[in-house]
């Protein structure tokens, strides 16, 4: 009998600690989007003489941290802090831009077990984005023309996901995402704005204390 109420229990304290990551009460410290770093040049081939010049080299970092705290039970709201810098450069111009978006999120898991779970999540953000284009001047190569941008930015992004606890904190997730992005003004300074779409897939992680 006692062996029996001794299983009982076990089995109770095991089912509760797979709830007890996403508790009401617990911070989530995370990554959604896992810091990133890309490297990239391509090429314009002559079709009838085969040969090839540089067109662009590309480097672009990011990074996207991310804090919340549950209000109850598996359901946590906070914000996320994006940051991105690229810089693109060919033979006759370089240019530079950052951006900044500030993104209050609400994220909800659905725990399957002790390690397994789902989750869904939808933020909403605003920020700013600068762009600095530098070109040889056509007159005279030695003075560069400059060309300055800046434009506001809004975001939504819908995710879902699975998530699996590598230890009793630390959750590693993959998640597919849906991402729209509006431009107040284009970089052709002609008043048109840009909206881009973007779906992706992400492996991030989150910590809960």
């Amino acid at each position: 009998m006692k062996i029996k109420t001794l299983q009982l229990l076990f089995v109770v304290m095991t089912i509760t600690s797979s709830f007890a990551q996403t508790e009401k009460g617990k911070f989530l410290i995370g990554l959604n989007t896992p810091l990133s770093f890309s490297s990239s040049s391509s090429r314009i081939i002559n079709s009838s003489s085969g040969s090839s010049f540089e067109n662009d080299s590309t480097t672009s970092f990011s990074f996207s941290p991310q804090i919340g705290y549950s209000i109850i039970d598996n359901l946590f709201l906070g914000l996320d802090l994006s940051l991105s810098f690229s810089n693109s450069e060919n033979d006759v111009s370089e240019r530079n831009s950052t951006a900044f978006v500030v993104s209050p999120f609400v994220k909800y898991y659905y725990p399957v077990n002790n390690d397994f779970n789902f989750f869904g999540q939808f933020k909403y953000g605003v920020g700013r984005s600068s762009s600095k284009l530098e070109s040889i001047g056509f007159i005279d190569p030695s003075f560069p023309t400059v060309t300055e941008s800046e434009n506001n930015i809004e975001e939504l992004l819908l995710g879902v996901g699975v998530g699996y606890f590598v230890h009793e904190i630390l959750n590693i997730e993959l998640s597919i995402n849906y991402q729209n992005t509006f431009y107040d003004s284009f970089a052709n300074f002609s008043g048109d704005h840009l909206a881009i779409d973007t779906f992706s897939a992400s492996i991030g992680f989150s910590l809960f204390l």
